[in-house]
């Protein structure tokens, strides 16, 4: 992607668990959340702009918040740590000059 056309980004803690020896590993990993003016890209998943229908969030303690994207395949949910509104305002600035 051309970061030229970046328009916000967020960094959100991707979590993967094990089971080795008989003990749970936990390994969480920072990943970034790009947005750009026709699409969306995490670690795992691209969208494009279209087929995501919202942004939102919501706190669950003093730190952390969850980050859920509403899209055609459903809703995929990224725990951050950091304030979402200037992503999620952006976000919807860009979908109110497409539609």
């Amino acid at each position: 992607m051309d970061q030229l056309n970046l328009l916000s980004s967020i960094t959100y803690i991707d979590t993967e668990r094990s089971i080795e020896a008989g003990e749970m590993k936990i390994v969480e990993t920072e990943c970034n959340i790009q947005l750009f003016t026709d699409t969306l890209v995490t670690s795992a998943t691209k969208f494009h702009v279209e087929n995501i229908w919202d942004i939102s969030y919501k706190s669950f303690s003093s730190e952390a918040s969850l980050l859920y994207l509403h899209t055609h395949r459903g809703v995929l949910t990224y725990k951050i740590y950091t304030d979402p509104d200037k992503f999620v305002e952006t976000f919807k600035k860009l979908k109110n000059e497409n539609y």
